[in-house]
């Protein structure tokens, strides 16, 4: 099958991936064989992948809740035959949660439901996220700007698990199961060796790879670049990512996957490097840099998440949490450290002023250390909570990352609603 010319503009980076979103936002199917499918409605909502079997359809991942139903009716509009088996490739509700209408759906019909298969780790993640229900619910509302926003949990758990690998056979189908670490701990890529298709669930995402959220759990940058390079390695003609485009074509599918690779590889080994040093988080962090050039390639745009964020999750999972700064083995209180500097200062209103000269000199990492501080020693001042605001408004200009701009965001709405009194 040949790309279609949307594709190849976002293959030479001529159409940005919000082009590709707008294209299947009602729906769409990509044909990836006579017998396979995979249906996108949104790049923020994980790929679905149907198998026809002679047992029935096999879906890998569910979609999300406000996508789950019509990428069903996607589905059947294509085959109507019972689902035999779901796969999770991990434990995210955009890949999980449709599996309630998938149940819906054969409860009406007097079918038995889908059997689920996942690593043994997705169901340890649901239990977590129940436990963290309350931080999960801030943490998404935060991070996409939904006020009130309740973390979805309850979806029925995987019927089947396994921990390294898993052979099925389904309906004349031998569908391979694979498990890697990379942006969660129980992750699965499928292989169908016989058409040589590969599902990579958000190994692979079209984006730079989201191994260093600041809020979520630990995530694991080498064991995903290992992941890719086992995919590799396997030589899939057809690749199918979590989010975004299916790819095919042999050798793009081992670029994009070799090509995702390095990076990590790269800044794992840096990273290394100097933390083997004795190298402090702050060094590491102002050191540690992917090159522009693997910056430049359309499918790794640093557009999510930012590479410094990796290496900050990168040196925590080799280093810990100290960061070499012995003020902040047992810190003090941010709010009396924030007034002793104010005082030294000459009043909360000096670090605010300074903060918004450096913040028009282009200085707004340091512009925005001391407006916190000021925050921080006269909370309730409505004229610093304003420059606070307005510093916080510049950061997000020049911040590249949807998730840099989202979390500052959350301080700025902070900072103005404060400067109102």
């Amino acid at each position: 099958m040949r790309h279609d010319p949307l594709f190849e503009r976002l293959w030479d980076g001529s159409a940005p991936m919000e082009e590709w979103t707008s294209a299947v936002s009602h729906g769409a199917i990509t044909k990836v064989s006579d017998n396979i499918i995979t249906v996108h409605t949104t790049y923020f909502c994980g790929s679905v992948t149907a198998i026809r079997t002679t047992e029935g359809l096999v879906l890998i991942d569910t979609a999300k809740p406000d996508t789950a139903s019509r990428t069903l009716d996607i589905v059947r509009s294509w085959d109507d035959s019972p689902i035999h088996t779901v796969i999770f490739t991990h434990g995210h509700i955009d890949h999980t949660s449709g599996i309630t209408v998938i149940d819906a759906e054969a409860d009406a019909r007097g079918l038995p439901r889908p059997r689920i298969v996942a690593h043994r780790n997705v169901k340890r993640r649901m239990d977590r996220y129940e436990a963290s229900h309350g931080f999960n619910s801030i943490v998404q509302g935060q991070q996409f700007n939904m006020p009130g926003y309740v973390y979805p949990i309850g979806q029925r758990q995987p019927d089947m698990v396994y921990d390294d690998a898993l052979s099925l056979s389904i309906g004349g189908e031998r569908i391979e199961l694979f498990h890697g670490r990379g942006e969660t701990d129980d992750a699965t890529f499928v292989w169908l060796p016989e058409q040589r298709v590969l599902a990579s669930g958000d190994f692979v995402i079209w984006v730079f790879p989201n191994a260093g959220n600041p809020r979520k759990v630990q995530r694991y940058a080498a064991e995903w670049a290992t992941a890719l390079r086992r995919m590799q390695q396997l030589r899939p003609s057809i690749l199918i990512p979590g989010h975004g485009p299916v790819v095919f074509g042999a050798e793009r599918a081992a670029q994009m996957l070799g090509d995702g690779a390095e990076p990590l590889e790269h800044l794992v080994g840096e990273t290394l490097a100097l933390v083997n040093r004795g190298a402090t988080l702050n060094e590491v962090l102002h050191t540690v840099k992917v090159p522009a050039a693997t910056l430049d390639k359309p499918y790794l745009i640093a557009k999510y998440d930012d590479p410094e964020f990796l290496v900050r999750a990168i040196y925590h999972f080799y280093a810990g949490w100290f960061d070499g700064n012995p003020a902040h083995l047992k810190p003090a209180r941010a709010a009396d450290l924030a007034s002793e500097l104010a005082e030294l200062a000459g009043g909360a209103d000096k670090l605010g002023e300074r903060a918004a000269v450096l913040a028009k000199t282009g200085q707004l990492r340091l512009a925005l250390e001391l407006v916190e501080l000021a925050s921080a020693a006269a909370p309730d001042d409505p004229g610093i909570q304003a420059t606070r605001a307005a510093v916080l408004r510049q950061s997000i200009e020049a911040e590249s990352t949807l998730m840099g701009k989202a979390f500052l965001a959350v301080y700025a709405r902070d900072a103005e609603e404060r400067s109102k009194g």
